[in-house]
């Protein structure tokens, strides 16, 4: 059963993963839902790894050089490392930025982010930082390359009314 078919962006994806995790939780579900689980999980992993294929696809279509379909991978890592910190996460082309994220600099800068002073930014693109700055402003990157947003304010609205019976 594919439970993230109909997805069209990681907020719609985070969103059912957590009403799927709720619905088929082994205290709710019993012992069937613990393999249901297992397998919402896998799928929701698949689908942060299709998402992040299909943007680098994307934004290397008429490039000469592509990234090995490998490389994906360590992306999906860091958005399930990051995925619940407290700011705001854009996937702009080929990297990672994190807005708003004073409070979480910290666990951003051991998974290898970096700082960006121009953007106002945690950046992740799975190098370290080079030495020179863009010349280009974030909206003319997100024209160039695409973007996706993670609205946090709507999480956090949908959080705040999810109620579990016990």
């Amino acid at each position: 059963m594919n439970y993230f078919e109909h997805c069209e962006s990681v907020e719609e994806a985070k969103k059912r993963y957590r009403e799927l995790l709720k619905q088929y939780h082994p205290d709710h579900a019993g012992p069937e839902g613990e393999a249901a689980t297992v397998g919402i999980i896998k799928e929701f992993n698949n689908f942060l790894n299709g998402f992040m294929s299909n943007s680098f696809n994307s934004y290397y279509a008429d490039k000469e050089w592509k990234p090995a379909a490998d490389a994906v991978n360590p992306f999906q890592e860091i958005l399930q490392k990051i995925i619940d910190l407290d700011c705001e996460i854009e996937i702009i082309g080929y990297w990672i930025y994190c807005f708003n994220s004073k409070e979480v600099r910290e666990e951003l800068k051991a998974l290898g982010f970096w700082f960006s002073g121009k953007h106002k930014a945690w950046v992740y693109s799975g190098k370290p930082k080079k030495g020179r700055a863009s010349k280009e402003t974030l909206d003319e990157i997100r024209a160039k390359k695409g973007s996706q947003k993670i609205d946090r304010e709507k999480e956090e609205k949908e959080k705040a009314s999810y109620k579990l019976v016990v």
